[in-house]
């Protein structure tokens, strides 16, 4: 069966997200590299964190977004047991809202629903129980 059109486009909304989470992995990895190299620390909130908490950060939030993209691919090719995890993960996702989100952080929330939604509408089912 031909992915339908709702997969494919739920799974590009994703796929944009977790480049973006990428890049964001990695400029986190860079500052707590320059922190390291300039010997210093930054301060957010009340809370000070030196280089290492940020790289350590950076290479979690790295192997976060490679494992979702593993799932992300099965999701494509019709793993129900995926559309179930990207789901999961987007509904604790949700939780941000408590957290102060900003402008992007909602779009990105907002972007996120509309892929999961895709995924579930009866199009996308009927590919999924094929598959």
């Amino acid at each position: 069966m031909q992915t339908p059109t709702t997969v494919k486009i739920s799974f590009w909304i994703f796929l944009i997200g977790l480049i973006l989470d990428l890049v964001a992995g990695v400029l986190v990895i860079l500052s707590g590299i320059a922190l390291l190299a300039s010997d210093s620390s930054a301060t957010a909130e009340g809370t000070t964190a030196g280089g290492a908490v940020f790289i350590t950060a950076g290479v979690v939030a790295l192997i976060l977004a490679l494992v979702q993209l593993l799932i992300l691919w099965k999701m494509k090719a019709g793993r129900n047991w995926a559309r179930v995890v990207l789901t999961v993960l987007e509904v604790l996702s949700l939780g941000s809202l408590f957290t102060g989100t900003s402008g992007m952080g909602i779009i990105a929330l907002v972007l996120g629903v509309v892929a999961v939604v895709l995924m579930w509408v009866p199009a996308s089912n009927a590919y999924f129980r094929k598959a």
